[in-house]
């Protein structure tokens, strides 16, 4: 495990004993959530969160549709935030999710000029940019091929080292070893260049500092799991409003992540058609029904004809993931839609052991705002369970380092 490696070497951690800040910002499809961060004495707390509701055509399957409207939305919540708080930071974090978005997990093996030598950080980053290049070339080629385009243009997102290896010698913080052969496993997320654009379109018009990008399945897998599931293997869904993004965890780490696009808004739209609402008030009746207080036979039927469309999705997302072996048994879910009926019984089902991904129907939990670990909230700001997600941000912000060209289990620098 490479946990222990982040703090190590993490100059924003290790400042003197002033305070420094930083806002993790969360633009969901339905809300923003701005997060205003503490870093003193090597631990972090929560110190204020701003939230506002994004207008319905602004965002897109998770990505960005209205540059301005965005922004005109991130600026409401990041004033509210700012005034609980009491500061007002210049650099940020921010979370990227959408259908779009991809994960890649390499293993190279490279032969050292001088083993005598003690690995460096500089020659660690080195190494992984060297794996980013091939990275990038190979999932331009396949998501090109996938959206039916000559060419495209991504960028990478985050760049994570899930296990490295020096002379068969298996190592959790490879600073200063000896040695010749590396053998090194580096997971990778990448965006299209138009998605991660957008996104600094936005910070630029907030007048902000952009410290880095992180993708939000990896921020929540990174921040929730204990070593006993990083070592046995999980898989978190965090279901949206906008997307549903799964992250696989198996062997010591993440070695990938799927997104496909259909989140809550879904539901929503249902409603709306079949009841002939406005798309504001079917959000109501789904919140209500998720609350228990809506009954109807007709709610429920609607609810459970689009459950079983969401259900062949995730099935066909799992399959992209899928490396040949039974998937793990043990899934977290969290989001916002985790908490809709009926969500936890098409995950927990026979179907996905009749479609051979699993050996067992998989043991299905949903995750809770204390289940992210490395951040402190005192006065229990984010309490709900969609607010798993923007707290796993606030931690990966935590983490991040300006100005580099990787954080080892962090926040790849834009």
């Amino acid at each position: 495990m490479l946990k222990d490696l982040i703090s190590r070497i993490n100059p924003w951690q290790s400042q003197g004993s002033e305070p420094a800040y930083r806002i993790a910002l969360d633009i969901g499809t339905e809300y923003v959530k701005a997060v205003y961060l503490e870093q003193a004495g090597g631990v972090a707390s929560i110190l204020g969160v701003g939230r506002a509701q994004q207008d319905y055509a602004d965002m897109d399957s998770g990505a960005v549709a209205n540059i301005a409207g965005v922004v005109r939305t991130c600026r409401q919540a990041l004033t509210q935030g700012a005034v609980i708080a009491g500061v007002k930071p210049k650099e940020v974090v921010v979370g990227v999710a959408g259908q779009f978005v991809t994960g890649v997990t390499r293993t190279v093996f490279r032969q050292r000029k001088r083993p005598d030598k003690g690995l460096t950080r500089r020659e660690l980053s080195n190494l992984v940019a060297g794996v980013q290049r091939e990275a990038l070339k190979y999932a331009t080629a396949e998501m090109a091929e996938k959206m039916g385009f000559k060419r495209m243009d991504l960028e990478l997102v985050n760049s994570a080292i899930v296990d490295i290896s020096i002379d068969g010698y298996q190592v959790s913080n490879p600073l200063d070893f000896r040695g010749r052969n590396v053998e090194m496993t580096v997971f990778m997320v990448f965006a299209p260049l138009v998605h991660v654009s957008a996104v600094r379109t936005v910070i630029q018009r907030l007048d902000l500092d952009l410290v880095g990008l992180v993708a939000e399945p990896f921020a929540v897998a990174a921040s929730t799991f204990t070593d006993e599931g990083y070592e046995f293997g999980s898989l978190v869904i965090d279901i949206g409003g906008g997307s549903t993004d799964i992250a696989l965890i198996h062997r010591g780490g993440i070695v990938k992540t799927k997104m496909f696009g259909i989140g809550g808004r879904a539901f929503t739209k249902g409603i709306a058609a079949y009841c002939r609402k406005t798309l504001r008030e079917a959000e109501q009746i789904k919140l209500d029904y998720a609350a228990g207080l809506e009954t109807s036979a007709e709610i429920q039927s609607i609810v459970a004809a689009d459950l079983e469309i969401w259900q062949d999705a995730l099935l066909l997302a799992l399959g992209e993931i899928y490396q040949g072996q039974p998937l793990p048994p043990r899934i977290v879910l969290c989001g916002g839609g985790s908490g809709l009926p009926g969500i936890k019984e098409k995950i927990a089902h026979p179907k996905l052991v009749e479609s051979g991904l699993f050996a067992v129907v998989p043991e299905v939990k949903v995750l809770q705002p204390e289940d992210v670990f490395g951040i402190a909230d005192p006065k229990e700001f984010l309490t709900a369970v969609q607010d798993v997600t923007p707290k796993s941000i606030a931690y990966q912000a935590s983490l991040a380092e300006p100005k580099a060209s990787a954080i080892f289990g962090g926040v790849q620098i834009g």
